[in-house]
């Protein structure tokens, strides 16, 4: 049986040095796992000695982090005073049955106008995808399938594919139509054939989106390439050279590998998207106390590693900011360019973005010649300055740190329209949200929300 604590036994453990959190009625002792909080040391310590199930849950962790909680329980709450639980939705994965469910009732008029907009819309955005970039089918279709778990079908889209040409709507709609028929109907009740088959053919098995949160994958590296002191991209393959990795813009993965007999899992935005099929790179900066970042430096080609995903609470959308003011620091900068590369790429996305991003050197920018290239593609859209705490002779950018006077000159005024996002060290992050304070943001909470002036990556 579970050993009980009470609510003020818990509230005795709020130190850095002893602390205590309760979770679903459950109660942890987090002291040692301070420093390997992917989310910094900063957000645990403001829910030490409470409940925080409703912050636990609200940050959007996904089933890792329920793993690496067991080994910090301790006990649980006395009955009397368990809380309501807290119904958390959680998306569920179910294979779909080899013959689709048909709904033999009539469908009155709206359903058919809705099912004509849809194939409208879907259909569009799929020819305009085909006419565009001149892919296949097949890559086609893995798209349309990404906008659907991206909850495309809603008003606001809906409002947005109204203005699309009438040429692209009726052409979309006429390949929307087959597949709106083929996942509806029985193969039989589509195609009759006409004369009988003299040999079976297998058709090749439809590519999928790779991610799943419920459950870990393994992938093989295929390339390990140093890029700056300490800094490694390593580039995983997908199963197949078509797959898509299905991450949301702005969301993240989880790693998990057995190191030293101890499974351990941490949390990466890779810089590659869904537009890169069959493979997914992350840029990873190797510490010496880093148990995953040092198993990942020792990698070979070949061997492989297992990843679940997405997680995170960013849930990117055109309509979230006018303009994203964003600061970042060292390998910080891999969410901040999952954003810019997605905003940049998409013409339709009116969204400005100010990046201020700080390094020790020069040698130290990451990415650097491919933001240059975004200033130069999208100017109207994108823009970006460095700071070094090291310059060199003749530097044209800031030096020393990111001051509240480069914060003011270089990033957008507070606003309803404008947001700013922060990744990089615990240091940096605490010393930004104070300097935003003081410009007139709304002071971040210890758990991200999406919905927040200052998001924390």
């Amino acid at each position: 049986m579970s050993k009980t604590y009470t609510l003020t036994d818990v509230q005795e453990h709020n130190t850095r040095e002893d602390a205590w959190v309760i979770i679903h009625n459950k109660v942890y002792d987090i002291t040692k796992y301070f420093e390997d909080h992917p989310g910094g040391i900063e957000i645990l310590l403001a829910t030490v000695g409470t409940d925080a199930t409703t912050e636990f849950e609200e940050t959007g962790h996904s089933l890792e982090a329920n793993d690496i909680l067991k080994q910090f329980q301790i006990g649980e709450l006395p009955d009397e005073e368990h809380a309501a639980e807290v119904e958390v939705y959680r998306p569920t994965f179910a294979k779909a049955p080899h013959v689709a469910a048909v709904d033999t009732k009539k469908r009155g008029s709206a359903g058919l106008g809705r099912t004509i907009t849809k194939l409208g819309v879907v259909g569009g955005l799929g020819a305009t995808a085909w006419v565009m970039s001149g892919r296949d089918l097949q890559t086609i279709w893995d798209l349309v399938r990404q906008l659907r778990l991206s909850k495309l079908f809603n008003h606001s889209t809906l409002s947005t594919a109204a203005g699309t040409s009438s040429r692209i709507f009726w052409l979309g709609a006429g390949i929307a139509t087959v597949a709106e028929i083929a996942a509806t109907a029985r193969p039989e009740a589509v195609l009759k054939p006409k004369m009988t088959p003299t040999k079976t053919v297998t058709a090749p098995a439809r590519t999928s989106l790779v991610l799943n949160p419920q459950q870990w994958r393994s992938f093989k590296l295929v390339r390990k390439t140093l890029v700056s002191p300490n800094v490694y991209r390593f580039v995983f393959a997908l199963p197949h050279h078509q797959d898509v990795l299905g991450l949301p813009t702005g969301q993240h993965i989880a790693l998990r590998a057995t190191i030293q007999g101890k499974s351990v899992s941490r949390s990466y935005t890779p810089v590659s998207n869904n537009t890169d099929l069959g493979r997914v790179e992350l840029l990873v900066k190797v510490y010496e106390a880093g148990a995953m970042t040092k198993h990942l430096e020792g990698m070979q080609v070949g061997q492989t590693i297992e990843i679940r995903g997405p997680k995170g609470a960013m849930q990117y959308s055109k309509t979230y900011a006018k303009h994203i003011g964003m600061i970042a620091g060292g390998t910080g900068i891999t969410p901040m360019y999952q954003l810019i590369r997605a905003i940049c790429a998409d013409e339709s996305d009116k969204t400005k973005i100010s990046l201020v991003y700080a390094n020790n050197t020069e040698e130290d920018i990451l990415l650097r010649d491919e933001l240059d290239n975004f200033v130069q593609q999208c100017p109207d859209k994108f823009r970006v300055h460095y700071v070094l705490t090291k310059p060199p002779q003749g530097w044209t950018g800031s030096s020393g740190f990111i001051t509240e006077d480069v914060i003011k000159k270089h990033l957008p005024a507070a606003s309803a329209d404008t947001k700013v996002a922060l990744c990089g060290p615990p240091p940096m992050i605490n010393a930004m949200k104070a300097n935003l304070t003081k410009l007139g943001f709304q002071q971040p909470g210890a758990f991200s929300k999406v919905t927040d002036q200052v998001f924390l990556f």
